[in-house]
């Protein structure tokens, strides 16, 4: 595994190669075929930079030079390492107090130990190493490396370091590769989706096998039907908003690590994670009008398909709004809290149960910013508010109610009953739905400016 994690790294042909501890979990004699194979690397003429913990004896020979820290960080030794790490140790023992390095012993270890950082010797106590260090004729090389044209001053003889673009791909680049990885991602994370369409067409044939025999001319049965459409639009809303937050949660790391990098521009995260919600909510919803709408007993194709486009973006808008509590809050736990507190208030000004038109006057302004209550007039004044001339489509709002409370007009149509109580008009549809598009823009206006300025990452 170890090989293969470095032979990854080698295929993109870096001219710098960072290992973490590449022999860490390993025996001494599974860490120098590791180390002998990264030493193949070194001698190709590639720079190989590891950190190493206490390496065996072989491991620590295959080292050219070294940088020792000691606690907190600072520098006790920085070079060459020469044959066997003669150079090291020849000065650690050049320092007072030092004790030599015995026969057959590890010399990795030894100065640790000489450091303190062992087990055996407490001379950090005793002895300022990084100060002496500072003196050494070591540093003074270090220093002089360093302090050259080119390596940390500016050099007249070759150009500036500069860049063109913020990224090295182009903007293109970024949005097909970023649309190519979601597609994978959401293809090949199948506990989300197949979650969200087994519940889908499971609710589609409860809401169908409950609502079978239902009829909608009576005043009970209008009622009825508008408890069905108001839990059926909540419900498969509901579980689209609970289902994307520990996804977008999840991925919002990787995000953190890649734009830190400048891996790619935000837009186009951003992008792709609104597009390829689109072919899966659609679907989901498929799955449960399927069922749900001929059993209940709707009519019309021209209502059926935009039924389930209304459905769509109502769960549509639902995917966005998790996304967006998910870009905000620092963990699902909290995402998922704030976003039901939100849904709840939702709920309750919808205008079903109270129907918009029993909303006292004081918080009619949460009935008007209730993203639900658009969605769920889209879809009611379609299927009860239409009362078509050419007979096309749903007709149940021409028919007249019986059963009618003494409050109400005796030859009330269905139709008049959604206007006057449930405030949902047919005629409204289109201003309904540039409602329910605005709530969508805004909320991926939101998730932009959470994407782009919050970051809950705490390293």
């Amino acid at each position: 595994m170890k090989r293969l994690t470095i032979g990854v790294e080698l295929a993109a042909q870096p001219s710098v190669l960072f290992l973490d501890e590449p022999t860490s979990g390993l025996d001494a004699r599974s860490a120098k075929p590791i180390m002998d194979g990264v030493r193949k690397v070194a001698n190709t003429g590639r720079t190989v930079v590891c950190t190493i913990h206490q390496p065996s004896t072989e491991v620590f020979s295959v080292f050219d030079s070294l940088l020792l820290l000691k606690r907190g960080g600072e520098t006790v030794f920085a070079g060459e390492l020469g044959k066997n790490a003669s150079e090291m140790i020849a000065y650690f023992e050049s320092i007072d107090g030092v004790a030599k390095l015995e026969d057959n012993y590890n010399p990795a270890t030894w100065m640790l130990e000489v450091i303190g950082a062992g087990v055996g010797n407490s001379n950090g106590d005793k002895t300022d190493f990084v100060k002496t260090f500072q003196e050494s004729k070591h540093f003074q090389f270090l220093k002089s490396n360093l302090d050259r044209e080119g390596v940390t001053r500016p050099s007249p003889s070759l150009p500036a370091l500069e860049f063109s673009d913020k990224r090295a791909a182009t903007e293109l680049t970024q949005a097909k590769f970023l649309m190519q990885r979601f597609f994978n991602m959401y293809w090949r994370t199948a506990s989300y989706n197949l979650t969200r369409f087994s519940l889908a067409l499971i609710l589609g044939v409860i809401f169908g096998v409950t609502y079978a025999t239902a009829e909608y001319s009576s005043y009970a049965g209008i009622n009825s039907g508008m408890g069905m459409l108001f839990c059926a639009t909540g419900f498969i809303g509901f579980v689209a908003f609970t289902s994307v937050i520990p996804v977008a949660t999840e991925d919002r790391l990787a995000f953190y690590r890649e734009r830190a990098a400048q891996t790619y521009n935000a837009l186009w995260y951003f992008v792709a994670s609104t597009v390829i919600e689109i072919p899966y909510v659609f679907f989901s919803t498929l799955l449960l009008m399927a069922p749900y709408y001929p059993s209940v007993g709707f009519t019309g194709v021209s209502t059926f398909f935009a039924y389930w486009l209304h459905l769509s973006i109502h769960v549509l808008w639902q995917v966005y709004f998790g996304q967006l509590m998910s870009y905000l809050m620092p963990t699902v736990e909290v995402a998922a809290v704030f976003g039901v507190l939100l849904q709840m208030i939702f709920f309750l000004f919808t205008g079903f149960n109270p129907p918009g038109s029993a909303i006292p006057t004081g918080y009619k302004w949460l009935y008007h910013i209730t993203p639900h209550k658009y969605s769920l007039a889209l879809i009611a004044s379609l299927v009860f508010g239409d009362c078509p001339s050419d007979g096309d489509g749903s007709e149940i709002g021409c028919q007249v109610m019986t059963g009618v409370p003494p409050s109400l007009s005796e030859n009330m149509t269905v139709k008049e009953y959604m206007e006057d109580v449930f405030l949902m008009k047919h005629s409204e549809i289109w201003k309904n739905f540039g409602f329910v598009l605005g709530f969508i823009v805004l909320f991926r206006l939101l998730g932009l400016l959470a994407l782009r300025f919050v970051n809950h990452q705490k390293k």
